[in-house]
């Protein structure tokens, strides 16, 4: 690890501008060796409003090393946070060394308890409102272009025509939450949302806790073909069964799609977890992450705390995961036995391990199986060719309509939206 003294003398030498100071959300306590060094800066910068020059920080601290002052701003912060993460990782052993002796599984909760909070201090930034107006104005000439490059669509492409229309999709820091009863659809809905985001350009990881590779590639394989204007079964292709193949060779040749990410496990991991998912996103840096089935994802302390704990430790983890990356997640869930009719919406409560998932998440929306006298489709072939969903939370505002219909022959590759009274269908 990079000497202590060294770092911090390059990081009080190089915060000399309201957006470095911005980026470092510590204070002096933080500090191993110039914690006074640097509330002097703090204070200067609060009295003058100005940065000071470096001849006056070494007249004052003698102690700095000017050498350090040529180091990267990022790369100091970086190394920076891993020394105060480290220092607070021995503080929590050192803190519980007696007790360790006398108590051991007290002094390993207490122990646990700490290392939550120091990697909290390590993880989650918080932003303070006055960032400038010129700033602020130029974030929002970002956002202008980027809707006028995207046909008027801010964000990623949705399967929704009621978002997209807003103008507005799957937006950088938000949590999306898809929830439903078994068998209603939820794998084929975040292969959809993948799909759509491969084909608009959009790097994608696709996360499945419950389907291996091989499973969720022939399925994207059908819902993406499909989109790029090919017909494919997806029975035969699971199965062996006939299919046009030069069709098919020529869809794998044209998709190619290097763009999407496609994780079943995490090597070194037992099970899929919110440390492992982090990692990942740190690695391949994806615009836009899909984790098909949330509820399987273990945290680093799911065997110390209580359910509700660790549902709300996973969920508003995973919520800090899309702010700190500033990706858009989208997940799915199940909802609980009490939601046993699938021809129903599920209510938040009816969420898997309790309704803190709704709670973290910008946009929520249920799905369900519609009844057979509101299609007109038998559902005793197990033909069902519709999906409903229902839009329970959207946190940006009021929508036009909050449900509606989907075509839903998934052999085909087909999710689309459709109205429901369309005879044709």
């Amino acid at each position: 690890m990079e000497n202590n003294e060294f770092i911090e003398s390059g990081l009080i030498f190089n915060l000399n501008s309201k957006v470095a100071l911005r980026k470092f959300k510590y204070s002096s306590s933080d500090f191993a060796k110039h914690g006074e060094a640097f509330k002097w800066l703090l204070d200067y910068v609060d009295d003058t409003n100005e940065f000071p020059p470096h001849a006056l920080l070494e007249d004052n601290f003698p102690a700095l090393n000017p050498a350090a002052a040529e180091t990267n701003i990022d790369y100091l912060i970086s190394v920076f946070k891993n020394q105060v993460t480290f220092r607070g990782a021995v503080k929590a052993f050192q803190t519980n060394k007696d007790l360790l002796q006398e108590n051991a599984p007290e002094a390993i909760s207490k122990i646990s308890s700490l290392l939550d909070d120091v990697m909290i201090h390590h993880d989650d930034d918080i932003v303070e409102y006055d960032k400038g107006s010129d700033e602020r104005f130029k974030e929002w000439s970002k956002r202008k272009e980027e809707k006028d490059n995207k046909d008027g669509l801010r964000g990623i492409k949705t399967p929704f025509s009621i978002l997209n229309n807003m103008g507005v999709g799957w937006l950088p820091g938000e949590l999306i939450a898809f929830y439903a009863r078994p068998t209603v659809g939820k794998t084929w809905m975040c292969v959809d949302i993948a799909a759509i985001a491969v084909k608009e350009g959009v790097k994608t990881l696709l996360v499945s806790t419950e389907m291996p590779v091989d499973a969720i590639s022939l399925r994207l394989d059908v819902v993406l073909a499909r989109k790029m204007g090919y017909d494919f079964s997806h029975t035969n292709l699971r199965t062996g069964g006939e299919i046009d193949e030069d069709k098919y060779k020529e869809f794998l040749e044209k998709s190619n799609a290097r763009n999407l990410l496609i994780c079943d496990h995490i090597e070194g991991e037992s099970s899929i977890s919110l440390e492992g998912i982090a990692s990942l996103i740190r690695k391949y840096n994806p615009e836009l992450v899909v984790l098909d089935g949330i509820y399987l994802v273990s945290t680093r302390t799911a065997n110390k705390k209580q359910m509700w704990e660790q549902s709300h430790a996973l969920f508003y983890g995973i919520k800090n995961l899309s702010l700190s990356f500033n990706i858009p997640i989208v997940v799915s869930t199940q909802a609980t036995r009490e939601a046993a009719d699938t021809s129903a919406f599920p209510r938040p409560e009816q969420v898997a391990f309790g309704d803190a998932l709704i709670r973290a998440a910008d946009v929520a929306i249920a799905m369900r199986k519609p009844e057979s006298e509101t299609t007109g489709i038998s559902l005793s072939s197990g033909d069902i060719r519709q999906r409903d969903i229902k839009f329970q939370k959207y946190r940006d505002g009021e929508l036009p309509i909050y449900q509606l219909s989907l075509k839903w022959d998934v052999d085909k590759g087909i999710i689309e939206e459709y109205n429901r009274y369309d005879s044709d269908f």
